[in-house]
């Protein structure tokens, strides 16, 4: 069996901004499809520098979980997308009330 490495990761690693090309190599998938997550508006870039966008290093981590999304539920990025977005909501919900924040 393959040893696995987990790494750390610190929120300011993941506001860390990198370029279109960097993105894609990590990802290791075309800029194009990059781009075309962009242009459905599942994900955002943070700026945009000489006509190219630049993403904070947190959307590897969402195109991650939509892949694993579209691979493990059949759904397409827009789906995806939603469910993130309402998982998201869902925990800061929980620990809204956790914290004792109830209606």
């Amino acid at each position: 069996m393959a040893d696995m490495q987990i790494f750390e990761v610190s929120e300011t690693d993941l506001e860390e901004n990198l370029t279109l090309e960097a993105m894609a190599e990590i990802l290791g998938a075309r800029p194009g499809l990059i781009l075309h997550l962009a242009r459905l508006g599942v994900i955002e870039p943070v700026e945009i520098r000489e006509q190219m966008p630049i993403f904070q290093r947190r959307t590897i981590v969402r195109i991650r979980r939509m892949q694993r999304l579209r691979r493990d539920l059949g759904v397409n990025f827009t789906g995806a997308a939603i469910i993130l977005d309402l998982t998201e909501r869902l925990i800061a919900l929980e620990h809204l009330r956790a914290a004792g924040f109830e209606h």
